[in-house]
C-alpha cells in the first residue's frame, strides 16, 4: 500500500533516504516491537539498518504511539493492522515512508493463549522496485521501437509465419495486424523473388543474417520495392525465430531510375548537341569535351587532358583578362549567359561565338567545376549586319519620303509611323503608336476601309483605296493608300504595311482642270454673246426709249422692259470678263477708300432692306496694287450678296486688317448661311444659292481676285450667316496680259 512521505522528522528522513538510494546495494531490514496498553499501542523496541535509513532511532521511537510516529493516514492504517495482530492474526502488508517501499510482517507473541506482545519485521523493497521498473522501461522501449518505427518490423517462426508485426508493417503490406498474424510471408512476394527470399529465410534460420531487395505485392495489388534485413533470434545459443526489418525503397528506386534516365539524357545531350560543350574541374584540373567542341575547334580531349588552366586556348589574347573575370564570377556561383566573343580554332581561324558559363556545385554547395557552352553565331552576325543595313536603307527611305509609311498589327493598332505624318497630317508619329488606324478616318470612310482591310487579310493580297484622314487642325486630307499584308512562315498575316500619298494637290489640279474646261466653254460663249447679243440689245433699247418718249400711257411697262434689257447687258458684261483677257494696268490703291465708295453706293439699297452696315478698318493700312474698278465690282457683288442673304434685315460687318503680308477684307452677314456640302462648289459657273441667280457673279469675283494674286475664303453655318474673306497681297508686280 502506498502512502505519502511525511514523517516526524522529514528533513532527516529525506537525507537518509537519498543516501540510501545512492549507496545501498542490498536489502535492509528493521525489527520492532509493540504492546497494547489500554486502548493504545506503545512501541517497546526498534532496531536494524532500515530503521536508521528511515530515521527511526530506537531512543526516539520507544514509548510512543503510532499517532506520534506516523502521519495521520499511515497511523490509522497501522493501528488497524496492529489491532488485527493483537487479536492473534499474522499480518503482512506493504507500505512506503519517505518514498522508501518496504514489506512488513507482524507476528503476535502468545503467553497462556493470550497475545502479550507483537513483533514486527520490515524489509525494504527498493531493489525489487528498481528491477521491476527497469524491466518495465525496457519493455516500453522495445514496444515503442516496434510500434513507432517508420520501418516495417516483424518476426517469423520456423514456417515463415508472422508472430509479431508493427503498424508500419500493416501500412506497407496493406493487411491488418490480425490478417498478417494468420499468414506466412510467401503470398506477399512476387514470383521472381520468391526463390531468393526463401533461400535467405533458410540461411537466416541457420544463424546467418541476410539483406536483399524484393518486390512486395500489397493487398490492393500495388507493387512496392522493399529492402529486407533478416536477423536470427538466438537465445542460449538456439535460433527461436527470425527478426525482420523492411524498408520501403520504392521512391528511392524511382529516384534512381529517374537519375539514371537523367544521366543518360544529359550524356546524350552532351554527346549529340550541336553546341560546343566543355566541362572543367577546378579540383582535378581536368576537362571533358563533347564531339561538337572537338570537331569545331579542332582540339581533342586528349590534346587538353593535362590542361592546368581553366581558360582554354580557344580564347584570344585580347579576351584573356575578360575571360579571367568571367571564370571568377562563375566560381562565385553566378552564371554568365550569352556572352559574345571571338574565339579561335586550332588552325588559327576565327569564330564568332556566344558563350554561356554555368557553375557546377558539389553536395556542400561549393563550386567545383563549370560547364561552358559555345554556340557558333557567325551566320547570325552576318544576318544581323545585313538586317541592320537593310533597316538603315528602309529607315532613310521612310524618314525622307513624302509618302506616309505606317505599320499595324492585324487588329489595326499602329506600330510605326514615318516622320512624313507630321508634315502632311500635323500629328507627331509617336502619337499614332498603339492607336487604331481606323479611328483617324472620316466617319463616312471607316466602314468601307474596315471591310477592304478584312478582305485583304482573308485574301492575303495587297489592296488600294482612297480615304479621308483627319488632320490635327480638324480638317481632312484625302490619301491614296496601298496596304500590303506581311505573311509569316506559317502563312499567316502578322502585320500590315501602309504606304499613303497625299491627293490634295492632285484633287485641286483636277478641280482646276474641270473649272478650266467650264471657263473655256464660258469664254467662247462670252465672245459669241459680245457680237451676237449686245448689238441687238443696243438697237432694242434705243427703239424702246424712242417709243417711251412718244407713248401716252403705260409708262411702267417701258421701265420694266428697259430694266430687263439693262439686266441682260449686265450679264453680257460679266460674260465679257470671262472672255479673252484684256490688257490691264494695276496701280497702288487704298482699299479703305475703295470700300467707303462701295458702301456709299449700296447703302441706299441696304436701308431699304432694313440692313445696317458696320465698317471697321485698321489705321495705316498699306496700299494694294490692283485694278480699282475690278476690285470695286468684287466688293459690290459680295456686299449685295450679304444684303440679299438677309431678306428680313440684319447686320453686315465689313473689316480690313493685315495678316502675314496680306490685306484681308472680311464681309460677315447674319443671313441664312450656306450648307457645308455646297461650299466647295462656290465660284463654279452657273452654281448659285439664289433663286434667280446665274452663278456668274461669284465666279467673276473669284477670277478677278485670282488675277490679283489673292484668294477668297468662305466660312458659313446654316442659320447663323456667312463670312467671305478676300486676301490680297500687299505688294504685287505690275501685271499685263
Amino acid at each position: 500500500m502506498a502512502d505519502d512521505d511525511r514523517s516526524i522528522h522529514p528533513a532527516v528522513a529525506e537525507s537518509n533516504f537519498k543516501a540510501h538510494r545512492m549507496e545501498v546495494t542490498k536489502q535492509m531490514s528493521m525489527t520492532f516491537r509493540f504492546v497494547k496498553s489500554g486502548q493504545q499501542f506503545i512501541m517497546t523496541g526498534c532496531g536494524g539498518e532500515l530503521s536508521d535509513s528511515l530515521g527511526f532511532k530506537e531512543e526516539w521511537v520507544v514509548g510512543k504511539t503510532p499517532e506520534e510516529i506516523f502521519s495521520k493516514e499511515l497511523a490509522e492504517f497501522k493501528i488497524d493492522c496492529y489491532e488485527r495482530a493483537w487479536k492473534g492474526e499474522h499480518i503482512t502488508y506493504e507500505a512506503q515512508i519517505n518514498q522508501v517501499p518496504f514489506l512488513v510482517s507482524l507476528i503476535p507473541v502468545f503467553e497462556n493463549g493470550k497475545v502479550v506482545e507483537v513483533r514486527g519485521l520490515s524489509i525494504d523493497l527498493i531493489h525489487r522496485v528498481m528491477v521491476e521498473r527497469q524491466l518495465e522501461e525496457s519493455e516500453q522501449r522495445y514496444r515503442s521501437l516496434i510500434e513507432h518505427n517508420i520501418d516495417a518490423l516483424f518476426s517469423l517462426d520456423f514456417q515463415g509465419k508472422f508472430t509479431t508485426v508493427n503498424v508500419a508493417a500493416e501500412q506497407l503490406t496493406g493487411y491488418s495486424g490480425k490478417e498478417l498474424l494468420s499468414m506466412t510471408f510467401h503470398p506477399l512476394l512476387m514470383k521472381e523473388h520468391l526463390e531468393t527470399s526463401v533461400r535467405g529465410f533458410e540461411e537466416a534460420l541457420r544463424g546467418t543474417p541476410k539483406t536483399h531487395d524484393i518486390m512486395l505485392r500489397r493487398k490492393d495489388g500495388e507493387i512496392r520495392y522493399v529492402n529486407v534485413t533478416i536477423t536470427p533470434i538466438i537465445v542460449s545459443g538456439d535460433v527461436l525465430g527470425l527478426y525482420c526489418i523492411g524498408k520501403d525503397i520504392t521512391e528511392k528506386k524511382k529516384q534512381e531510375a529517374e537519375l539514371k534516365e537523367t544521366k543518360e539524357t544529359l550524356e546524350s545531350l552532351f554527346t549529340h548537341s550541336a553546341d560546343m560543350i566543355s566541362i572543367y574541374d577546378f579540383d582535378k584540373q581536368t576537362i571533358k569535351l563533347n564531339p561538337a567542341f572537338e570537331n569545331t575547334f579542332g582540339w581533342t580531349e586528349e590534346d587538353l587532358k593535362d590542361c592546368r588552366n581553366p581558360i582554354f586556348p580557344i580564347v584570344l589574347d585580347q579576351y584573356l583578362q575578360e575571360s579571367v573575370q568571367m571564370i571568377q564570377t562563375v566560381k562565385k556561383g553566378i552564371p554568365i549567359k550569352g556572352h559574345e566573343m571571338i574565339c579561335q580554332r586550332k588552325d588559327g581561324t576565327l569564330l564568332n561565338s556566344s558563350v554561356t558559363l554555368f557553375p557546377i556545385f558539389d553536395q556542400n554547395g561549393r563550386v567545383y567545376a563549370y560547364s561552358g557552352i559555345s554556340r557558333d553565331i557567325t551566320e547570325k552576325k552576318r544576318q544581323e549586319k545585313a538586317l541592320r543595313e537593310s533597316e538603315e536603307k528602309y529607315r532613310i527611305i521612310a524618314e525622307n519620303t513624302m509618302d506616309l509609311i505606317a505599320t499595324s498589327d492585324i487588329q489595326g493598332k499602329i506600330t510605326y509611323a514615318s516622320p512624313s505624318n507630321k508634315l502632311i497630317l500635323g500629328t507627331e508619329p509617336a502619337d499614332y503608336i498603339g492607336k487604331n488606324a481606323v479611328d483617324f478616318l472620316h466617319d463616312e470612310d471607316k466602314k468601307r476601309v474596315t471591310h477592304i482591310l478584312r478582305q485583304m487579310i482573308e485574301a492575303r493580297k495587297p489592296v488600294k483605296y482612297e480615304a479621308r484622314w483627319k488632320h490635327k487642325n480638324g480638317s481632312y486630307v484625302v490619301l491614296e493608300t496601298n496596304a500590303t499584308p506581311v505573311i509569316n512562315e506559317k502563312n499567316q498575316v502578322e502585320s500590315i504595311v501602309f504606304v499613303s500619298r497625299d491627293l490634295t494637290e492632285r484633287k485641286k489640279t483636277e478641280e482646276m482642270l474641270r473649272k478650266s474646261d467650264k471657263l473655256s466653254v464660258l469664254g467662247q460663249l462670252a465672245a459669241g454673246v459680245a457680237h451676237e447679243v449686245r448689238n441687238p440689245l443696243t438697237s432694242i433699247k434705243g427703239f424702246l426709249q424712242l417709243l417711251q418718249s412718244k407713248a401716252k400711257d403705260h409708262y411702267e411697262y417701258y421701265d420694266i422692259m428697259l430694266s430687263e434689257i439693262d439686266r441682260i447687258n449686265s450679264i453680257v458684261s460679266e460674260f465679257m470678263v470671262l472672255a479673252k483677257p484684256q490688257v490691264i494696268d494695276m496701280v497702288p490703291t487704298s482699299i479703305t477708300g475703295l470700300l467707303h465708295h462701295v458702301i456709299s453706293l449700296i447703302e441706299t439699297q441696304a436701308i431699304l432692306m432694313n440692313v445696317q452696315i458696320y465698317f471697321k478698318a485698321h489705321e495705316d493700312l498699306p496700299l494694294v496694287s490692283c485694278v480699282d474698278s475690278q476690285l470695286k465690282q468684287v466688293f459690290i457683288n459680295l456686299l449685295k450678296n450679304a444684303i440679299e442673304a438677309m431678306p428680313d434685315g440684319g447686320n453686315v460687318y465689313i473689316s480690313i486688317k493685315t495678316e502675314d503680308d496680306e490685306l484681308v477684307v472680311s464681309f460677315k452677314d447674319e443671313g441664312c448661311g450656306i450648307p457645308f456640302e455646297k461650299l466647295p462648289s462656290l465660284g463654279e459657273p452657273f452654281f448659285t444659292t439664289k433663286e434667280k441667280g446665274t452663278g456668274l457673279g461669284l465666279m467673276v469675283c473669284y477670277k478677278i481676285i485670282e488675277d490679283h494674286g489673292g484668294r477668297i475664303q468662305v466660312k458659313s453655318e446654316p442659320g447663323k450667316g456667312s463670312t467671305f474673306k478676300v486676301a490680297l497681297p500687299v505688294t504685287l508686280p505690275r501685271l499685263g496680259g
